[in-house]
């Protein structure tokens, strides 16, 4: 059967535009901005519920190893067992409510600290949740054992920064990021960049970039609420 979808994914980081977000195959949300009965009114657009891995917002707890005072979260040990848990129950919770797979993020945090213990919360994030659809955000560390775990992956700032209001990666990153974008094509799963362009010239820039190296362009617009964006080429 032929798709019907406009455009394959886009973030949205706040609540409503039901009908904007069904023109998208899949969508990532906040798990606290939609209730069920809106999830299921999102299809067949498949709602992929956001989830960090090795970053904690919540108050202190004993997991928490230091803080991110960038994003004023704390970084976690990925071994510690309640923390284990307290992943594993919210991706199920979130499966229960209506969303069809997840979105992982802060994993280069979560391989920083402990390398082998994210791939492990990783595996048990897949037995727990079956075949439900997993999109990962970087975590190159953790390759090649990622590519088995996951269905799909995105590549965060992969030619732009949100720093200084928007603009490119200086050419060093730009040169790191493309050979990391070559490694990423030996696997065989869904690739997508995900970089912030608040302005046409920037956007274009970045979607070029981006289909030159085999990845699907996504473009935001705003650093905390990433927009409903155009990811035509």
């Amino acid at each position: 059967m032929a798709s019907t979808f406009f455009k394959p994914l886009a973030f949205y980081y706040g609540q409503g535009r039901l009908a904007e977000l069904r023109a998208f195959r899949r969508v990532v949300l906040q798990p606290w901005a939609y209730t069920p009965e809106e999830l299921a009114a999102l299809a067949p657009t498949e709602p992929l519920a956001y989830l960090s891995l090795g970053e904690d917002p919540g108050p202190e707890a004993p997991w928490q190893r230091g803080l991110n005072p960038l994003w004023n979260t704390r970084l976690v040990d990925p071994t510690h067992p309640a923390w284990v848990a307290k992943v594993v129950e919210s991706a199920l919770l979130y499966l229960a409510r209506g969303f069809r797979g997840l979105f992982l993020d802060t994993l280069d945090q979560g391989a920083a600290t402990n390398r082998e213990g994210t791939l492990r919360l990783l595996l048990e994030i897949r037995r727990a949740v079956g075949p439900c659809f997993l999109l990962a955000n970087r975590g190159f560390a953790l390759l090649p054992h990622l590519a088995e775990l996951v269905d799909g992956i995105v590549f965060e700032a992969f030619s732009t920064t949100w720093e200084g209001g928007g603009k490119p990666l200086p050419r060093p990153a730009l040169r790191a990021n493309a050979r990391w974008a070559l490694v990423l094509t030996q696997y065989p799963w869904e690739r997508y960049s995900l970089d912030y362009a608040p302005d046409p010239r920037l956007a274009r820039f970045a979607r070029k970039r981006a289909l030159a190296y085999g990845l699907t362009p996504v473009l935001a617009q705003e650093r905390y609420l990433l927009s409903l964006t155009d990811t035509r080429g």
